[in-house]
């Protein structure tokens, strides 16, 4: 093995070996081979195993880590993690916070704060809004954890008016409870989905690797007249939701 390791110092291919590791311990665990809350082998054996040194499997495992799928225990060794899948209706009048939805999979939910400050409305934001684009609105932006694992981020944008409302709860709670909890009435919402790579300014919020597949909705929810309250982009992790939708007819 002390060879081994020297050749990965010499080519400079050690960040190659351990994501071709990573890789290969990664579809075994989506194939089932490694089924959840398995024990995945010692450091040694999947040195001796690989061929590579240890550094690369401990970069392989952490990678498998911050995607949240696998953990480890101290003196017990690394374990494949058990996911739920978290569940989102999506509906005007739904009494259910994101927060609950994932509470319901079995995860504690958590917020945290990330920045909250005014800015100068893109076009792409204030055409949502129905704005000029320019005008001084406030964003705000939080991520969304299930137990201590990063599943969302959000943004919100809304105009000036709001920021008395909503600023005693914004950072605490997910957007329709917050509404309800400020007394604004939601009759109907727009949502548009896309989806696209992580990049690299989300990467670090999320402990993945820019590029990782990413789903994005963008959201309006509206008044009676069809005048937007506010707008927000919600970018989450494709494996860890299903979204529904209720649809009267």
């Amino acid at each position: 093995m002390a060879a081994r390791t020297k050749t990965e110092k010499a080519n400079g291919n050690r960040d190659l070996l351990y994501r071709d590791v990573a890789d290969k311990l990664r579809s075994r665990i989506s194939s089932g081979k490694y089924p959840p809350k398995a024990k995945l082998p010692s450091l040694y054996d999947l040195v001796e195993e690989f061929g590579v040194s240890a550094i690369s499997v401990r970069r392989a495992l952490k990678d498998l880590t911050y995607e949240g799928l696998v953990y480890g225990e101290q003196g017990r060794g690394v374990f494949v993690k058990e996911k739920g899948i978290i569940h989102r209706v999506l509906a005007a009048t739904t009494d259910q916070s994101i927060g609950d939805e994932i509470a319901r999979a079995g995860f504690t939910p958590n917020i945290k704060e990330i920045s909250h400050t005014r800015i100068k409305a893109t076009e792409e934001v204030a055409a949502r809004l129905k704005l000029k684009p320019g005008t001084r609105i406030w964003q705000h932006q939080k991520i969304a954890y299930a137990d201590q694992e990063p599943v969302s981020l959000h943004y919100l944008f809304y105009p000036e008016p709001l920021a008395a409302k909503l600023k005693d709860t914004i950072g605490k709670s997910f957007v329709f409870r917050m509404l309800e909890n400020a007394k604004i009435k939601v009759v109907q919402s727009r949502f548009e989905f896309g989806a696209g790579g992580l990049s690299a300014e989300h990467a670090d919020h999320f402990k993945q690797l820019p590029g990782t597949p990413m789903g994005h909705i963008y959201f309006t929810p509206q008044t009676k007249d069809g005048n937007p309250i506010l707008t927000g982009l919600t970018i989450y992790r494709s494996d860890r939701f299903l979204f529904a939708f209720d649809v009267p007819h």
